[in-house]
């Protein structure tokens, strides 16, 4: 199986599956592909390396061990509710699918390697957002996208300084805490933890 059908199927995955155990593995699946392809940029220097092995430790092990562990004390987190029906996730998945097929014959974009992977993940990313309220989803959804937009940069842009991935990362881990304590404060009042509670609270 190569790497293309991996996070082919891992993206079907976060956005037509409803378990958050199983979601929380296909991210994981994104973003261990995405380190793979993007180790390679980091080697020949060692300030690169140590920023590039920083921030996919946080978002390869820290990130989904709090999840994990917001889950486990949590049963109503368990399972993903998502805001739009099956067969309307299968068609965004598909047309997903085709689009990140499409990437590589726009001009310009076809001598990058990865580009279409790369389309994808961002996609996947942005639709598990739209397709869902439920708030460990939203979390989980930026994640991907960071995921998507490291392996954009690497691919499109080898030389770009791993500062700023560094930077992205750390984003993304305060994204992930500010979002599982959102959901802790949320859960008495509303075990489904959709978003509505947060449109409730704006009053």
């Amino acid at each position: 199986m190569t790497i293309e059908v991996l996070v082919l199927l891992a993206g079907a995955g976060l956005i037509i599956d409803t378990s958050t155990a199983r979601v929380v593995v296909a991210y994981v699946i994104i973003v261990a592909v995405v380190a793979l392809v993007a180790a390679p940029a980091t080697l020949n220097a060692p300030l690169p390396l140590a920023f590039f092995l920083a921030a996919f430790l946080l978002k390869l092990v820290a990130a989904p061990i709090a999840i994990w562990e917001f889950v486990r004390r949590n049963a109503a987190a368990r399972t993903l509710r998502p805001a739009v029906d099956l067969p309307l996730r299968l068609i965004v998945v598909l047309v997903l699918g085709g689009a990140a097929q499409l990437v590589p014959r726009v001009p310009g974009l076809g001598m990058i390697p990865h580009a279409g992977m790369a389309a994808y993940i961002v996609l996947c990313g942005l639709a598990v957002l739209v397709t869902h309220r439920n708030l460990l989803a939203q979390v989980i959804g930026l994640l991907v996208l960071s995921s998507g937009v490291t392996l954009a940069g690497v691919v499109c842009a080898p030389q770009l300084p791993e500062a700023v991935e560094l930077g992205a990362a750390f984003d993304v881990l305060v994204v992930t805490f500010i979002g599982l304590a959102l959901v802790r404060a949320l859960i008495t009042e509303n075990p489904l933890l959709d978003t509505e509670s947060l449109r409730r609270l704006r009053g």
